[in-house]
């Protein structure tokens, strides 16, 4: 996990753990024997690689910021 991130970060990262899940499912399946592996290696690394985004972005303990206000007079 790597804490709180800033929108754009987090969807990068999800982003890329998605391509790198499809891509190493795709590569794992092309070396079996079926034909429909490479599409079913795809999904299944794809699901891989949304879940490992949510490990990676989320944040099991929310903790709670200070906000200041400032009133000008």
């Amino acid at each position: 996990m790597f804490g709180p991130l800033p929108v754009l970060h987090r969807i990068v990262l999800g982003a890329a753990s998605l391509v790198f899940g499809v891509i190493a499912g795709m590569w794992i399946a092309h070396f079996t024997a079926l034909p429909v592996a490479i599409s079913g290696g795809a999904l299944a690394g794809g699901l891989l690689g949304l879940l490992a985004a949510y490990v990676l972005v989320h944040n099991p303990h929310a903790q709670p910021r200070t906000v200041r206000i400032s009133r000008r007079r």
